[in-house]
């Protein structure tokens, strides 16, 4: 919801033959054969459908009722769009009030489709009509202790029950409601899959130790995974056998998977649409404009509504003047650093380490390399900047933007002042960046080449007027 969302495939397929002979002994040896053949298949069959895979159908209903089947399968050869998601919101009748504010950040009112599931129903007319619609999670204190845990669980089966008939729903997303969703980022990352397969679509912890302790294997609930129509029917069948079976097991939450502050991630995010952001209620405001947390994700959610799949993308440049270099990282909708020397690319794609791990409030170990902020080492810090406003460049039609980012002043080291280029970047005020609009389809080209990103250009003002250079894609 930060870096880009991996895959998970399960596919089976089944076959066998048989023979026999002309003889007696040819028959009895055939036959022999045929049943010993019979016996492995029946034992492999057995294996699969039971024990650790959690697929039959034997104890797959207990508590929500019958598994709905999935609609028929009909081609559509039309791309995902947004009416072809279902999302399911885990939540609260005591906690909405406070964190409905990052669910109105994204949901679209007659345009996204889906609830909130929450464990009561809420006093009576006091629903906004600018929140999603909620629905009331069937019982699971069967579950006992694990009855709240077992409740989000179930979210998906119960969203397939509801839409099971809907031809038109391809995928089902589940998300906490302290999750914001960029939506149509989420649209280009599942429109590269086959929704008429078996797609269990999401992401690991940021946090080394939470993974260890989960599981590397498996995409953390709460910043969003998606599954896809056919998958869901067959999880809607197994959930509750499998929650039942692996009762040692609980489930946890990612993107963000930290605390602190999450600026260095952002401020570096990997060649990926950013889909999800998650535990805002545990991060620092991710911007110093708009005061609380919802008014700094305010501004990050504007800019995305202009170009949302370049948003966060990192792209560099570099000025050199007589006696002194500077290098430019953009981050497009939220920040500009601006180093008063030369830094290579490849260290400006790390991020810095601004937050902490989940669970021990760790520096680390996380799944992505970072480097240290160098309290000691003042001058070695960027001057940062953040966006101030963003807006359509001109009247052509063609969707390009022009961000400005204004500076942010921290304390400044007098030390530093005597550095060469120094003082002269800490007359700049304003940074000014131009951009074409990305299409999202660009995301389906992406592998590991960086260059795909369209390029932009950014203006330093004021320095010897203006400065305008090509940036490169991070």
């Amino acid at each position: 919801m930060l870096q880009g969302w991996k895959k998970y495939l399960f596919h089976s397929k089944e076959g066998g033959d048989g023979g026999g002979g002309g003889v007696r002994w040819g028959r009895i040896s055939a036959s022999v054969f045929f049943l010993v053949l019979l016996s492995l298949a029946f034992v492999c069959f057995s294996a699969f459908y039971s024990g650790d895979y959690g697929w039959s159908a034997a104890t797959a209903n207990i508590g929500l009722g019958p598994a709905a089947e999935a609609p028929a399968a009909v081609a559509d050869p039309s791309p995902t769009n947004l009416s072809h998601i279902v999302f399911g919101i885990g939540g609260s009748a005591r906690t909405w009030s406070r964190r409905r504010g990052y669910n109105e950040l994204w949901w679209r009112p007659g345009v996204t489709r889906g609830h909130v599931w929450l464990d009561e129903a809420p006093p009576e007319g006091a629903w906004p009509a600018t929140s999603p619609p909620y629905r009331v999670s069937a019982n699971a204190s069967r579950f006992r202790e694990r009855a709240s845990a077992s409740r989000i669980a179930r979210i998906v089966a119960e969203s397939q029950r509801l839409h099971a008939g809907d031809a038109g729903v391809r995928w089902f997303v589940m998300g906490d409601d302290d999750t914001v969703f960029f939506v149509d980022n989420l649209v280009a990352t599942l429109g590269k899959y086959d929704h008429e397969e078996m797609y269990y679509v999401g992401a690991p912890s940021e946090s080394v130790e939470q993974d260890v302790m989960h599981s590397y294997g498996m995409a953390f609930g709460g910043g969003g995974f998606a599954v896809s129509a056919p998958a869901a029917a067959e999880l809607a069948r197994a959930l509750d056998g499998c929650l039942d079976r692996y009762a040692q097991f609980y489930g946890s939450d990612q993107r963000l998977d930290l605390r602190g502050d999450a600026y260095g991630l952002l401020a570096a995010h990997p060649v990926a649409p950013l889909v999800s952001l998650h535990h805002l209620d545990y991060l620092a405001p991710i911007t110093p404009r708009g005061g609380d947390r919802l008014g700094a994700l305010r501004t990050l959610m504007d800019a995305a509504r202009l170009d949302p799949a370049r948003i966060l993308q990192q792209c560099f440049c570099y000025e050199v003047q007589r006696g002194f270099a500077w290098s430019v990282s953009v981050s497009w909708g939220y920040t500009v650093q601006l180093y008063p020397r030369v830094l290579a690319a490849n260290d400006m794609e790390v991020p810095l380490r601004t937050f902490k791990t989940w669970r021990s409030f760790g520096d680390g170990p996380f799944t992505f390399k970072t480097r240290q902020v160098a309290p000691d080492r003042p001058c070695d810090r960027p001057l940062l900047y953040f966006l101030s406003s963003v807006k359509k460049n001109g009247q052509d039609g063609s969707g390009s933007t022009m961000s400005e980012y204004s500076r942010y002043r921290e304390e400044e080291d007098g030390r530093c002042k005597g550095l060469p280029g120094y003082g002269a970047a800490l007359k700049v005020e304003t940074v000014k960046v131009f951009a074409p609009k990305m299409d999202p389809a660009a995301w389906r080209r992406v592998r590991t080449e960086k260059a795909v990103l369209p390029n932009a250009s950014v203006m330093v003002e004021p320095y010897l007027g203006s400065t305008n250079k090509k940036l490169s894609p991070g």
